[in-house]
């Protein structure tokens, strides 16, 4: 595998949306991959569909009743089938498509089921021998169901009951009561299920938020919360490719902020910092993306704005950072302003990266001749000469 799969439930199935839910707390980024699971390992789709075939034909050839061939039949189709399923949502998944995962849900039901049919039919021949073949085959099934349905512990019980009910009450049916000695393990075997489905999803939970902190903090600066720049040109491609069409790039710069890290200590510093990031949080429109690129260098980010909306912002942004001073402790403030250059997409540039240089082109020529700045023609003769 080359990357990480993704999946998805296609909604419209109030029940299989509910067995295919994690049960455990999930972030909400991880669910593409915790659903991608039931596309996993179709060697053990294989491996369990070739143990059934054994079963159903060693019945067969032993009982000589017809419905075992035809439950072999059924076995071969509902493979294919499944096999079919997983691997066009594989290929779709490649093609860097979000398959649907509820056929191969359906199906991974359906074939549980058929088990249910088959041990249920061999518990009625009264076989003691390949009663003990079956009961094997079903308890040595339960491992990779959970195994491979770990992440959806509903589906994973739904499969169990199905595959192990049935030859309970087959056994009941049978008329011998040593077999009736069996069935009262059935609720510490499901017990002993649901424990170690929780298990895994414990498990599984603790990984994923882990792994969604490790990757919120590679994607954001530690101090202020913003975005940083590592992660910063996937997410402007995403807002380029924005159905709003347009996108308006602010690059700004604190004015006057080296003497307060001279004077005042890096501590001090650090909460103008920390300032500056509340300060345009609360300036700039909710979807805005806002990111600290490094230093004392912020950018903002916004869709769907006209030219003059984007110089408005500007506008806002600057009186923002720079119309009020910073404590620096209980008594002493500071004076430390902004200089804002920006662009717009389409109107200045016809690619991100012409983007973001007469973005930041403007800045330049802002801390040169000016506080706020939009790239134009003049700007770009500055930026070029230096």
């Amino acid at each position: 595998m080359n990357h990480q799969r993704q999946a998805r439930l296609a909604g419209g199935n109030p029940a299989l949306a509910w067995l295919g839910d994690p049960v455990v707390p999930v972030p909400d980024a991880a669910r593409p991959s915790v659903y991608a699971a039931v596309l996993a390992t179709p060697s053990v789709v294989v491996m369990a569909a070739l143990a059934s075939l054994m079963v159903s034909v060693t019945a067969a050839l032993r009982t000589g009743q017809s419905i075992f061939w035809i439950l072999v039949l059924c076995e071969i189709v509902v493979l294919g089938v499944r096999l079919r399923t997983i691997f066009r949502a594989r290929r779709a998944d490649s093609a860097g498509h979000v398959p649907a995962i509820d056929p191969a849900i359906r199906w991974s039901i359906a074939w549980a089921a058929l088990q249910g049919v088959m041990a249920f039919t061999i518990a009625l021949t009264d076989d003691k021998p390949l009663l003990i073949v079956t009961m094997a085959f079903i308890l040595g099934l339960t491992a990779p169901i959970c195994a491979r349905n770990y992440a959806m512990p509903r589906l994973a019980t739904l499969m169990v009951m199905l595959c192990d009910l049935p030859f309970k009450l087959g056994l009941a049916m049978s008329g011998d009561p040593l077999l009736w000695l069996l069935l009262p393990m059935t609720i510490p075997f499901f017990i002993g299920v649901r424990a170690l489905l929780g298990s895994f999803g414990r498990m599984l939970s603790l990984s994923l938020q882990v792994a969604e902190q490790h990757r919120h903090l590679a994607g954001h600066d530690p101090l202020t919360g913003l975005v940083n720049r590592q992660r910063l040109d996937d997410i402007l491609r995403g807002m380029m490719n924005a159905p709003q069409g347009s996108l308006a790039l602010h690059c700004i710069d604190l004015d006057r902020f080296k003497p307060v890290n001279d004077r005042y200590g890096h501590a001090a510093g650090d909460r103008v910092l920390v300032e500056v990031a509340e300060r345009l949080r609360q300036a700039a429109p909710d979807e805005a993306l806002i990111a600290r690129l490094g230093g004392d260098e912020f950018l903002v980010a916004v869709t769907g704005l006209t030219v003059a909306d984007a110089g408005r912002l500007a506008e806002r942004l600057h009186h923002a950072l720079s119309a009020r001073s910073y404590a620096m402790d209980d008594t002493a403030r500071a004076n430390v302003g902004a200089s804002l250059g920006y662009a717009c997409f389409p109107e200045d540039a016809d690619t991100l990266d012409q983007l973001r240089q007469r973005a930041d082109a403007a800045l330049y020529a802002a801390k040169r001749s000016g506080r706020l700045r939009r790239y134009g023609p003049d700007v770009g003769r500055v930026s070029d000469a230096a």
